[in-house]
């Protein structure tokens, strides 16, 4: 359950846990999250009488209900029902927490309620590692822990009647050092005709937030009145202004495609004032990571958040690299790869910078607003030369590689600095090989100064013919370099010497989503990769089974990938291929429903199970999302120039389908579609053009007008 600050990770039956395959492990990351910082770990609640306490789990647990902002379990102990609500408050770093206990037996005048609260106060960009020391301290009705910078702060009502710290009676005052856990008991009294009830805040991230606010938490206990709807209320208005799809022919899918928009509104972030994007995924990815952010931005632009895209532009070209920066494994004008408050942020991957001058055009073209563009012009021209200056000379291909070097040798000169990472001696974050001369960042490249030219042009500079001069350049050698004449596909990288690596990814795919590869070549690519030792019945795998480094345990060497599955489906809706699109769709449709509104980072190569993997992860929901508007329904929207293009790609199979409230500009764009057309309604100031292939409508506003897409003729 998610707020826009905070979150919290809690089991089926209401309680604060979850253990998960984390590395090849299973660690419990139940807890409370906040500002990049896990507060705590498993908060239980025990209840009973003065001398008998039960714990509230799977022996008491009675019913669950569950929205995406709060949970309410209700559990029986002898003599007693209860009722645990858990919710997260919108613009407050932490949760909040209601225990309504009754007697069912009219016999207990007084509850006892103990609660345990396992201290963690580790930033979640560390996976696995919690202090051992803590600064534990009481002011007048707050209890708070501090470790490191990071800090919580516990209120509740009534007060304690007694706490321990590690099973040792503590009264309170501070007190420093080891410490696992702390317990406080409290005594409820129940009326007569009434409930006990125990209200809990809890709350922070940074010591700075805690500290800064010395009332906040008595303020929103007394707002109590107020949790349930203040929690629901911004899902409510999100809700009602989310685009819908219909699917007869495959109900499943719309089904997935609501599901996913809820997966991805659940990972709106706004760590701290002039910090906003979106988490990378739940559990140990709680933090901005903005290559994952720019998988996602699509997406939000599609959900019509526009403010949302500006807020989390500004976040990233805050941080920017101004020079090289090599302990953090970044260079001059690089975008950083993982930011949380404080701030605490890396750099040092091989392909976050290439994305951002794609959002920038799609945010002009979502908005129709050219002007968008200049508060970004220093940034991309900085973006534009750090991207030059790592195309090889010799080669004219773009390159990487040193990062992890660079930082072992910069923190060599400042002391011993271990990160924990084992990696090739590309980008700290790309597990896989990516150095030298990787095919999706040859791609990812020529898309960015395509995007760059474009956004040259509408801003009056005057470089954009020498951007389409050198994306030009690269287009026209890609395929004679890549292709993989054996295999019908495309090498994964190239050598500085030319010589090819042999491995068979999934990445390939991109120069096909991308536009890149085309006809004939960009089809033996797709039917390449829909054979069974890449793509299995559940997605896509990392590397062909057939290759010899092929492990279905390994992230990068043989796992499936929820986001491959999408570049898939990507791709194959590029060339036309409609049923196979909506084949990969519906795989990742699937996972959403049975996952219940989640999507699995990745699953094992051999069988369909989840595997050191993110049960919510970002880039697991937004491409299926964008490749639904973008793939199925074929949308390109232009509204700089007043035109959405709208190319469908349905199965032959189809009958009708409808995508209601996309927010386009300053309108709304509601499509129906039947075999050979589409119609669309328009609501918003002034006509729109829907251009298809054959042609082009005028849509004035409020009435509906029939688009020809295809030479069908639709069924009486």
């Amino acid at each position: 359950m998610t707020g826009g600050v905070a979150a919290a990770i809690l089991s089926a039956d209401g309680s604060f846990s979850l253990r998960w395959d984390t590395r090849g492990a299973p660690l419990e990351w139940g807890g409370v999250y906040s500002q990049g910082v896990r507060l705590c770990g498993p908060w239980s609640i025990a209840v009973g009488s003065p001398g008998e306490v039960v714990p509230l789990g799977p022996e008491t647990f009675r019913s669950l209900r569950h929205w995406r902002w709060g949970v309410e379990s209700t559990h029986a102990v002898a003599g007693l029902s209860a009722v645990d609500e858990v919710l997260s408050l919108p613009n407050v770093p932490g949760v909040a927490r209601r225990l309504t206990v009754r007697s069912t037996d009219g016999t207990a005048p007084v509850v006892r309620v103990e609660a345990e609260l396992p201290l963690s106060l580790a930033p979640v960009l560390i996976e696995g590692v919690s202090p051992h020391d803590y600064d534990l301290t009481t002011r007048g009705t707050r209890l708070q822990a501090t470790a490191h910078g990071s800090a919580f702060a516990l209120e509740s009502d009534p007060l304690p009647t007694q706490m321990a710290v590690d099973g040792t009676n503590w009264i309170g005052g501070r007190r420093s050092g080891a410490t696992k856990s702390i317990r406080i008991a409290y005594d409820v009294p129940l009326p007569p005709n009434g409930p006990g009830v125990l209200v809990w805040t809890l709350w922070g991230g940074l010591e700075a937030t805690v500290e800064g606010a010395p009332d906040a938490g008595r303020q929103i206990l007394e707002r109590q009145a107020q949790w349930q709807p203040e929690a629901e209320r911004p899902w409510q208005q999100w809700a009602s202004r989310v685009p819908r799809l219909e699917t007869p022919d495959d109900p499943g899918l719309a089904q997935g495609f609501g599901l996913a928009t809820g997966a991805l509104r659940a990972l709106y972030a706004d760590p701290e004032p002039g910090m906003t994007g979106l988490v990378a995924g739940y559990p140990w990815y709680s933090a901005l990571w903005f290559r994952d952010i720019a998988w996602m931005l699509p997406a939000v632009l599609w959900m019509g958040d526009v403010d949302r895209v500006v807020a989390t532009l500004a976040t990233a070209f805050r941080f920017q690299a101004p020079n090289d920066l090599s302990l953090l494994g970044g260079t001059t004008g690089e975008l950083p790869m993982q930011l949380s408050a404080g701030p605490i942020f890396l750099y040092g991957t091989s392909d976050t910078t290439l994305y951002y001058p794609g959002i920038v055009r799609r945010l002009v073209r979502h908005t129709g607003d050219a002007e968008r563009v200049r508060p970004y012009r220093a940034a991309l021209a900085d973006v534009l030369a750090w991207g030059v200056d790592k195309v090889d000379p010799g080669t004219g291909l773009f390159t990487n590689g040193g990062e992890v070097a660079a930082m072992k040798t910069a923190s060599g000169e400042v002391g011993r600095v271990h990160y924990g990472i084992d990696a090739f001696d590309t980008t700290i974050w790309d597990s896989a090989d990516r150095r030298n001369h990787a095919v999706d960042l040859q791609a990812l490249w020529w898309e960015c100064l395509d995007a760059l030219a474009d956004l040259e042009e509408l801003s009056g500079g005057h470089g954009g013919r020498d951007l389409r001069a050198r994306a030009a350049a690269g287009r026209s050698t890609f395929l004679e370099r890549y292709r993989w004449v054996e295999e019908r596909y495309l090498y994964d990288s190239l050598r500085r010497d030319g010589t090819p690596r042999a491995n068979l990814r999934p990445n390939a795919l991109r120069a096909v989503e991308l536009g890149l590869v085309e006809g004939a070549a960009a089809r033996a690519v797709c039917d390449r990769a829909a054979e069974d030792d890449l793509t299995t019945p559940w997605g896509l795998r990392t590397l062909s089974a057939r290759d010899s480094a092929y492990d279905p345990l390994a992230y990068h060497e043989g796992q499936v990938w929820s986001i491959a599955t999408a570049w898939a489906a990507a791709a194959a809706f590029r060339i036309g291929h409609a049923e196979a699109g909506v084949r990969y769709l519906d795989v990742l449709a699937g996972h959403l429903r049975t996952e219940h509104g989640y999507a699995n980072e990745c699953y094992r190569g051999d069988r369909p199970e989840p595997f050191d993997s993110c049960f919510l992860l970002g880039f697991s929901v937004a491409p299926f999302l964008t490749s639904v508007f973008e793939g199925l329904w074929g949308l390109t929207p232009m509204l700089h120039q007043g035109t959405v293009r709208c190319q469908p790609n349905f199965p032959a199979s189809w009958h009708s389908a409808s995508l209601r409230g996309i927010r386009l500009g300053p309108g709304s764009l509601d499509l129906g579609w039947v075999p050979g057309v589409v119609t669309g309604q328009w609501t918003g100031p002034g006509s729109l053009t829907l251009e298809g292939e054959h042609g082009s409508v005028q849509l004035a506003p409020g009435v509906p007008t029939a688009l020809v897409v295809s030479r069908v003729t639709p069924p009486s």
